[in-house]
């Protein structure tokens, strides 16, 4: 799945995108992933969800697929994650197939697996340096330069006390309660 710099092994088309695994400002590096494929990087995303569940995924592909924001924002796909760990992905892929909160366009199917297994996808891993950051001296011309030295006049919107209990909390599902929990 490693490629050469600037262009895919395989022929037609393709699309390209990257994603920062680590920003080192301190050393002066950043680490990214480039990713050349057949399909958006939506369709990226899916494929190596979908290869995570019914396959195994390569170390590139691991780094790629943690890395993308999709995952980590997807409380679903975080919640499958951890009931992996837990209970196993042949349990952890049953209860996802059998839940009706998925639509059926969207179930994680072996069918859609193989659908997916035509997108090729290719990734390299660079670290490169970033340009240096001059230092802070610390120094400051005047007194103006740093902002007002009046003390804030407190508004009555400040000494009115909030309580926790005044507002009702927004009820969150937790897919790995889903997951693991119960018969469902």
């Amino acid at each position: 799945m490693t490629t050469r710099s600037g262009l895919p092994r395989f022929s037609g088309g393709f699309k390209t995108f990257s994603v920062i695994q680590f920003n080192d400002r301190e050393k002066g590096t950043e680490s990214r992933l480039f990713v050349y494929s057949q399909g958006s990087r939506p369709k990226v995303h899916k494929y190596l969800w979908l290869k995570m569940l019914w396959n195994e995924l390569t170390k590139l592909e691991w780094e790629l697929f943690y890395s993308m924001t999709e995952t980590l924002n997807s409380e679903m796909i975080y919640g499958s994650l951890r009931a992996i760990n837990f209970q196993g992905k042949r349990r952890t892929r049953k209860r996802l197939l059998e839940s009706s909160l998925i639509e059926d366009k969207d179930k994680p199917t072996h069918d859609r697996y193989r659908g997916f297994m035509r997108l090729k996808v290719e990734i390299s891993k660079e670290t490169r340096s970033l340009p240096k950051v001059p230092k802070f001296s610390g120094y400051i011309k005047s007194a103006s330069a740093v902002g007002s030295k009046q003390p804030r006049k407190s508004s009555f919107l400040d000494l009115i006390a909030v309580n926790e209990n005044d507002y009702k909390m927004d009820i969150v599902f937790d897919w790995f309660t889903y997951l693991t929990i119960g018969e469902h």
